[in-house]
């Protein structure tokens, strides 16, 4: 028989144990909780720590809620558009990744935020890729990995970004002066510095050897039919404006 007892009051420690860890996990579980509550929406918004709140509100199903579509001042904001924003007193860009609003715990307040992935653009990459600098175009953007959350109020306008051969088309239709246009070719991984495909990827033009950009004037060679740059052929607009059919250095040799 005391065997028996002794098997039972081991059973019933483990028992115990068992209960006593639940009980520990779910003191937790409701800790966490209550680390996303009024004060914090409250606190966390007003300091637009957006990324911070975000995080905390995730883990609340009934406060964070995620939309295909939200419409602001008129204005409908779909996943996958690309907008600029005023993000830390600076102009930036980026494309939507997601839509989601935090409802606040009383009055059933909301706050919209936009999660983006930003475009770089050729200033802000790191400087062993300088020498494409002047390949790339002042209207060129690098989609990085780099994502924060912003209000949807920091929107400041829809951009269009596109391919290079779709702006290059749009160049042809003359939209000088058009400051929403903008194209893409190559992704930029920040932690790693890679550009993706890498320039020397790229199509090439001129003597040079290095990829289009579309700020440049090229002048086109009748004879081995290729673009080049005024520079490399020692030729101002000007002088180019009277050729009438141009043959070029290396195939007058």
């Amino acid at each position: 028989m005391s065997e028996i007892q002794a098997e039972y009051r081991k059973e019933q420690q483990n028992q115990d144990l068992s209960e006593q860890f639940e009980r520990v996990q779910d003191d937790q579980l409701i800790q966490q909780d209550q680390k996303f509550n009024q004060d914090s929406f409250e606190e966390l918004a007003k300091s637009k720590s957006y990324n911070e709140l975000a995080k905390l509100a995730e883990k609340n199903k009934t406060q964070f809620k995620i939309f295909k579509r939200l419409k602001w001042k008129g204005q409908l904001y779909q996943i996958n558009e690309s907008i600029r924003v005023n993000f830390k007193d600076r102009l930036r860009i980026g494309i939507i990744k997601r839509i989601a609003s935090i409802k606040s715990f009383v009055d059933n307040q909301e706050l919209p935020l936009l999660q983006l992935n930003w475009y770089f653009s050729k200033i802000e990459l790191d400087s062993s890729w300088e020498k494409y600098i002047k390949c790339f175009s002042e209207y060129e953007l690098f989609l990085t990995e780099i994502s924060d959350f912003i209000f949807i109020g920091q929107i400041i306008d829809k951009v269009k970004v596109l391919s290079l051969s779709e702006y290059d088309s749009f160049l042809d239709d003359d939209i000088s002066g058009q400051n929403r246009l903008f194209f893409m070719r190559c992704t930029y991984n920040s932690e790693k510095k890679i550009i993706n495909p890498n320039p020397n990827e790229l199509e090439k033009v001129c003597f040079c050897d290095m990829p289009q950009n579309p700020d440049l004037v090229y002048i086109f060679c009748e004879s081995c039919k290729k673009w080049l740059h005024m520079e490399c052929v020692h030729l101002t607009e000007d002088e180019a404006k009277n050729i009438e059919e141009y043959i070029c250095i290396e195939c007058n040799k």
